[in-house]
């Protein structure tokens, strides 16, 4: 299967939005629960966003539990700004014009 280019990762439903909540804080899995409802879909964009170095694992130690963390990287926020570029264009050519 053909690698997905950043554009297109960008363009898929949660893959702003994700980027934008950990552009905020490091989270969780489940606490990107509210963003993308579905696990499996939350895991494909975060796969496809740390495949792309847009996002990172950290893995931390709380008390004696292991937990995975995400973060932005600087590419990923390089790319959040793109992507809220594109989706201010988008809604301009949406707008209508008076004839």
């Amino acid at each position: 299967m053909k690698e997905k280019s950043l554009l297109q990762i960008l363009g898929q439903s949660h893959s702003i939005e994700i980027l934008k909540s950990l552009s905020q804080r490091q989270m969780r899995f489940v606490d990107l629960k509210e963003i993308c409802s579905s696990s499996r879909t939350r895991a494909a964009r975060l796969k496809e966003l740390q495949d792309k170095g847009l996002i990172k694992v950290v893995p931390k130690i709380l008390g004696k539990r292991a937990y995975t963390f995400y973060e932005i990287t600087p590419r990923g926020k390089e790319a959040l700004k793109l992507g809220e570029k594109l989706i201010l264009l988008e809604s301009l050519g949406q707008e209508k014009t008076p004839k």
